[in-house]
């Protein structure tokens, strides 16, 4: 159980595709540690991995739905030259596996962070279905189709917020907060062999300065190192946790201090 005598700490989960299997081992040292956490904004894979903590799902769970997960099949994901994929294979996914369906009923507040495609503002998604808002944050432009939602045109929220601090904190109220960036170090291109591939690239390199931004925002940063592993590779979960509660751990001490300030 957690510690009522330490301050409740808001987090704040970047996207990353695949790298965000990261978040579960960050999640795993925070809770060992029984840092009592006061909400979560997720974005892109982030949205993924918080939605299912929110909704109360045990992280060993959350990392066999993740990494049983027949994702070829979900996103039709075969990295085809042309045109995209749909995200509908998305909603289906997490409608599938969220213990609760609403915002209104996770044991945690959570909100899912997405842009608009027409302005490239933020828009955090924070009520009605859980599992439509993943699939907005998740729709990373010109690879998944867009989300229509609320009268919106919704594409991944790394678009505008790669790592949703300001949300945590000005959304849902946390006045600590923990970043956590599973791109750190990852920059290189990897082959110019795909459309998908390219605009992915192009899509992280956005991401990252507005990253950046985010994370002087933020009271800690947990920063995973991701060099040499791809964004779509799905054969590195065990490699991605290690590096991911070997990042949580290096900083458990200042957020330790975090939980323990008044």
């Amino acid at each position: 159980m957690p510690d009522n005598t330490k301050a409740e700490v808001g987090l704040a989960l970047s996207g990353g595709a695949a790298r965000g299997i990261a978040h579960i081992a960050v999640l795993e040292v925070l809770e060992k540690d029984d840092i009592p956490i006061h909400s979560i904004a997720g974005t892109s894979a982030g949205s993924i991995v918080g939605a299912l903590y929110a909704a109360g799902m045990p992280l060993r769970e959350i990392k066999r739905v993740l990494v049983n997960a027949k994702w070829r099949d979900i996103l039709s994901f075969t990295l085809p030259k042309v045109g995209l994929i749909s995200s509908e294979g998305i909603y289906r996914f997490m409608e599938s596996v969220l213990p609760v369906k609403k915002f209104s009923s996770l044991k945690i507040p959570f909100a899912a962070v997405a842009a608009d495609l027409k302005t490239a503002e933020k828009v955090v998604l924070d009520s009605g279905s859980v599992a439509r808002a993943v699939q907005a944050s998740c729709s990373l432009p010109v690879i998944f189709t867009p989300t229509e939602l609320n009268g919106k045109v919704l594409v991944d929220g790394g678009v505008a917020s790669q790592i949703p601090v300001r949300t945590v904190r000005e959304e849902l109220g946390a006045r600590k907060v923990v970043a956590v960036n599973v791109n750190y170090r990852a920059l290189e291109m990897e082959e110019y062999d795909s459309v998908i591939k390219i605009a992915t690239h192009l899509s992280m390199l956005w991401a990252s300065r507005n990253a950046r931004e985010e994370e002087k925002s933020a009271d800690v940063v947990v920063r995973v190192d991701a060099r040499g592993v791809s964004l779509y590779d799905l054969g590195k979960a065990e490699e991605l946790m290690r590096r991911g509660r070997k990042a949580a751990e290096d900083q458990l001490v200042e957020i330790r201090k975090l939980a323990a300030s008044s």
